[in-house]
């Protein structure tokens, strides 16, 4: 049988990592609005960060780049510890990758949607952040669907041991 990938899972963790650091630049220029937010592209930053859609929910709620704090923070620990095992008691790392990037990716395009249509505006952090989730998603699919192979592999292996082991021996055609 052969060993599956390590690159799917460290893909989804390098790119969870530049997510951090994405969400923790947008997080920190929220704490300190005397800063400047520096946009590398464009001048959408201020305009979407200032804007009430940049708190879940709208107006008066978390900032969304705390959010993305968390979910980066989340993946990047859950694609670490998928390094080292499939599991964690009874959970699996290669569906909860799955789960958190499905999650992840949809919130992207709800914000990305957001931008376009109501706030009229792009943030190039955002717009980095948006590139990101899909990637994570593929690396994590990919892995998933490694892991599902292995999976099936083990449990037709062990399936086909145990059949053998309770098989009858052919009988001899002297012996009645």
């Amino acid at each position: 049988m052969l060993e599956r990938s390590l690159y799917p899972r460290m893909a989804a963790a390098l790119l969870a990592l530049l997510g951090i650091i994405d969400s923790a630049y947008l997080s920190i220029s929220r704490l300190l609005p005397s800063s400047a937010l520096v946009c590398v592209a464009g001048d959408g930053c201020q305009t979407v960060q200032q804007s009430i859609w940049s708190l879940l929910p709208p107006g008066s709620g978390i900032p969304v780049a705390y959010i993305g704090l968390g979910g980066y923070t989340l993946l990047f620990g859950v694609s670490m510890a998928a390094l080292q095992t499939d599991r964690i008691g009874r959970l699996a790392l290669p569906e909860l990758l799955v789960l958190l990037a499905s999650g992840g990716l949809l919130f992207s395009i709800y914000l990305t949607i957001v931008q376009i249509a109501v706030i009229g505006s792009l943030c190039f952090w955002c717009v980095l952040s948006a590139l990101t989730q899909p990637g994570i998603w593929i690396a994590t699919i990919i892995d998933w669907r490694a892991w599902r192979g292995q999976e099936r592999s083990l449990a037709t292996d062990s399936s086909t041991r145990r059949s053998s082991r309770n098989a009858r021996p052919p009988e001899s055609p002297g012996m009645t």
